[in-house]
């Protein structure tokens, strides 16, 4: 097959992509595949060499490089001639203009296909605010939470409503960012603390996702198909999930299967299906929980297009049921035809 991995972009997570996106060209190609590595944030001049894709690193975009990023240049790569004969489009990007529905509806128009969820999914899981809308319509147990805007960070009278509304620890976040891009847990309390939270927030988002911290235990849980694939658990080693434990190696353990008796295994994973139904994802997915200390899960999000490494979560699932990572990269291209 004739095959574009679409990485980069021009989100947040645009370092990631690239190791996503490297990892999923090299093992296509190995299995036999002509593929072309494409970032958006080229534009029209989109192709990526082997050399740069080897020269990719996880660290965080600063703000200056946010601030130069162009949607137009999405548009520009989409509509480019490298696209005209490709068989399907391998989506690798993370964020927004990637994972939030903007890419899928450009490639829709193009008649192209393309791995993961369509348009709208992918737009409902981005918005965590509407995703809890819904995991509420499915009975899928979820956070208590408020959504604000950045300019309500200097409201006292307000941010006085929400820590009555959500007493204890919170988790402020940008509505739609992944990776815990801007996310602070707010263990203090103050209304000044609160206001903190919501400003770093607001340098990602214009709405702004707050919610009661649920403590224990941190579980995902990938979907292949129709099937939920087993329980991971994520242990970082010092303070919480954040974008540095997530990328940076040895600061997180993982136990794939998790520890968890066989009845909340199962319940678990027949809520991950409920929340990729709910939101009609496609091919596969992966939902995120806290699991209280007597058992309570918590849905917390729904990621389309969830890290693609081979050390990610979604292939160290696959793995432990018999598949590889260039099986599971073709299986992902099939599912989505």
């Amino acid at each position: 097959m004739n095959i574009i991995v679409l990485l980069g972009g021009i989100s947040p997570e645009r370092n990631i992509s690239l190791l996503s996106g490297r990892a999923a060209t090299f093992a296509l190609r190995e299995r036999g595949h002509t593929v072309t590595a494409v970032d958006p944030m080229r534009g029209a001049d989109c192709i990526v060499s082997d050399d740069e894709l080897r020269a990719a690193q996880p660290r965080e975009v600063t703000a200056e490089e946010l601030a130069s990023f162009d949607a137009k240049n999405l548009i520009e790569c989409i509509q480019s001639p490298v696209f005209d004969s490709v068989d399907a489009v391998f989506l690798a990007l993370h964020g927004r203009y990637g994972e939030d529905g903007y890419v899928q509806s450009l490639l829709d128009m193009r008649n192209i296909p393309y791995t993961g969820s369509g348009m709208l999914a992918s737009a409902m899981a981005m918005d965590k605010t509407t995703s809890k809308m819904l995991f509420g319509v499915a009975g899928i147990p979820t956070p208590h939470w408020v959504t604000v805007t950045p300019e309500q960070a200097d409201e006292e009278f307000l941010l006085d409503e929400v820590r009555k509304e959500l007493p204890g620890t919170l988790v402020v976040k940008p509505n739609d960012q992944g990776s815990t891009v801007g996310m602070t847990i707010v263990e203090s309390g103050t209304t000044e603390d609160i206001a903190a939270a919501i400003r770093l927030a607001g340098q990602f988002s214009r709405q702004i996702l707050i919610e009661q911290y649920i403590p224990g235990r941190e579980l995902t849980v990938a979907v292949l198909g129709q099937e939920a694939l087993p329980v991971i658990e994520i242990a970082p080693k010092e303070g919480f999930y954040d974008y540095a434990n997530k990328y940076t190696k040895g600061r997180t353990d993982y136990q794939c299967p998790a520890e968890l008796t066989e009845e909340v295994q199962h319940h678990v994973m027949n809520l991950a299906l409920a929340a990729h139904g709910i939101l009609g994802c496609r091919a596969y997915s992966r939902v995120d929980f806290r699991l209280t200390p007597d058992n309570m899960p918590y849905c917390l999000e729904v990621n389309t297009l969830p890290g693609f490494t081979e050390t990610s979560l979604v292939p160290m699932a696959a793995r432990e049921v018999g598949m590889d990572f260039g099986a599971l990269c073709e299986q992902l291209i099939e599912l989505s035809r």
